[in-house]
């Protein structure tokens, strides 16, 4: 079981109570701390109940340190009851019925009232159910006031399921199977169960101790804060002794008269006592008045009997009258799953948030185990990452001297290459020279072979024109030059010296040096040499 530890907070009509309750090794339910504010409330008053519980739900909140999560008990004059029949379905089905019948029984629509649902037994052929309604604007405002306090509200229960727990609490302890109607007494509202093993009947009907407070009050003089005080002190026996009768009076026909509604509903018999709760149930003399009335047994529910008190809830019961505790008993016992199933009657958006804080351990207990089964991969992880960084560190020690030889031997190649470079730009310079050397001898050779022949001039590109594109185009050499021609001295140039030019060009085609000859032009005018000009188109193979 999850919870073992829990904290009640009833919102009575007179009182506001909070309870800490835990559950022994055993399974019985221990109180462990205690702590009630009561208010007078006149009739024609009732406006200021939540502004006066407030109040007390603030002096509540300043008396313990840690406030936690509460269950809420929601007051009897708050809550609507109704019992609705189903025929023996599947659980589905049987949800829409309630559901269905939930819509026609409710006096509000469904989006003005926060209702619930319980199991309350049934016959072979049909199942009760118990409703519980609240209107909806009155319980976010009585949450409100409880969470504005400073506490969070686990879930929202209508005092007639509180109490129908503490009954069955109670008959847990004295084992007896006879039916019982208890009655919790409150300031302005009564509530009537009348209780079986396997079945319960409830109503709730507005007649609380208000009427015997407001009966003293008018007997003698005094105003209601002062009569309520005065009725469990030191009241006159004679106007108690009226009040009681009224009271019990009164409330002997609502009984008999709810006895007949149940047995006629459902078919129950009557009951062979009747158990008293409530802070109405300690009027003096109420019980044996009650007795007489109705010829039945009458006493105080025990549900004290069925608890352990801790140290701090007897001291702070030692400083107060005996406190109405059966509804935060019972509550304390739907929590625990004593008995049966709860119900929760909170606003949806703060059931929402109620049930987020419900799976809250259980995601933070995921959460840690998530991270415990993370560790030892984790862990794992390092130690082989630290190996790891260890053999790296290791290997980057012995490689450091490789990796600055490595460098050395980058930076000389290169040097090297640089050096190549250089040698090869020299070699290239010293290919030329020795080029140009072979192609002036070869010139001197073949215009020796043609005798009275000279060079005037020999330039790159033709005089005006533009340099080689590229390195890789061929170099061009303007060559001019003249012959002389002894035939004719004086007059024009003959036929044979330009045959001789002629031929001097096509010998210097052939040259090993020499691509073509390209613009040759002769110049006749002259008398007695021939001048001639003409481009050499060197070979790319033997560059210039």
């Amino acid at each position: 079981m999850f919870f073992r530890r829990t904290t009640v907070l009833e919102c009575g009509a007179s009182h506001t109570a909070l309870g800490r309750f835990s559950l022994t090794s055993s399974g019985r339910l221990r109180l462990e701390d205690y702590a009630v504010e009561t208010f007078a409330l006149e009739p024609g008053r009732e406006a200021d109940w939540l502004e006066r519980t407030r109040a007390a739900l603030a002096l509540l909140r300043s008396r313990i340190s840690d406030a936690g999560t509460v269950v809420l008990v929601l007051p009897a004059h708050a809550t609507l009851v109704k019992f609705i029949r189903t025929p023996r379905v599947s659980r589905a089905q049987q949800e829409k019925i309630i559901r269905f019948e939930a819509q026609q029984s409710l006096p509000l629509g469904e989006a003005e009232v926060v209702w619930g649902s319980a199991p309350a037994g049934g016959t072979d052929r049909e199942a009760e159910v118990m409703l519980c309604a609240a209107k909806h604007d009155a319980l976010e405002a009585l949450c409100a006031a409880v969470e504005a306090a400073g506490f969070r509200i686990d879930r929202a229960l209508p005092s007639p399921l509180a109490t129908l727990a503490a009954c069955r609490v109670q008959r847990m302890e004295d084992d007896s199977p006879a039916p019982v109607l208890l009655a919790n007494l409150g300031a302005r509202s009564t509530t009537l169960l009348l209780v079986k093993p396997e079945r319960f009947c409830a109503r709730t009907f507005a007649l609380g101790g208000n009427s015997a407070t407001a009966q003293i009050a008018e007997g003698s003089g005094r105003d209601f804060a002062e009569a309520e005080k005065f009725k469990l002190t030191d009241c006159p026996r004679h106007l108690l002794q009226f009040a009681a009768e009224s009271f019990a009076t009164r409330l002997g026909q609502e009984i008999t008269r709810s006895v007949l509604h149940f047995q006629r509903q459902s078919g129950v018999s009557a009951p062979a006592r009747i158990l008293l709760t409530g802070g109405a149930a300690r009027l003096p003399g109420l019980p044996e008045l009650l007795a007489a009335k109705l010829g039945l047994p009458v006493a105080r529910l025990a549900v004290l009997d069925a608890l352990e008190i801790g140290a701090a809830a007897a001291q702070a019961w030692a400083a107060l009258p005996v406190p109405p505790v059966s509804d935060l008993v019972g509550a304390a016992a739907l929590q625990f799953g004593r008995t049966l199933p709860g119900m929760d009657l909170l606003p949806s958006q703060l059931r929402t948030r109620a049930a987020f804080r419900r799976r809250l351990p259980w995601l933070v207990a995921a959460a840690l185990l998530m991270l415990a089964a993370l560790l030892p991969p984790i862990m794992r992880w390092r130690a082989t990452s630290a190996a790891a960084r260890q053999k790296t560190a290791a290997i980057e020690r012995e490689i450091a001297p490789l990796r600055a030889r490595e460098a050395r031997n980058r930076a000389n190649l290169q040097r090297l290459d640089e050096l190549r470079r250089q040698i090869a730009m020299l070699q290239g310079i010293e290919d030329r020279r020795v080029a140009w050397l072979a192609l002036l001898a070869d010139l001197q050779d073949r215009l020796a072979a043609t005798e009275d022949v000279w060079l005037e001039r020999m330039s790159v590109a033709p005089a005006g024109g533009p340099p080689p594109a590229s390195s890789a185009a061929p170099l061009r050499i303007a060559v001019s030059g003249r012959l002389l021609d002894k035939l004719n001295p004086r007059g024009v140039t003959g036929a044979e010296a330009q045959t001789r030019v002629k031929h001097l060009l096509g010998d210097l085609g052939g040259s090993p040096h020499i691509e073509r000859v390209e613009a040759a032009h002769l110049d006749r005018d002259r008398s007695g040499i021939l001048q001639f000009d003409f481009v050499l188109v060197a070979r790319l193979d033997r560059p210039l």
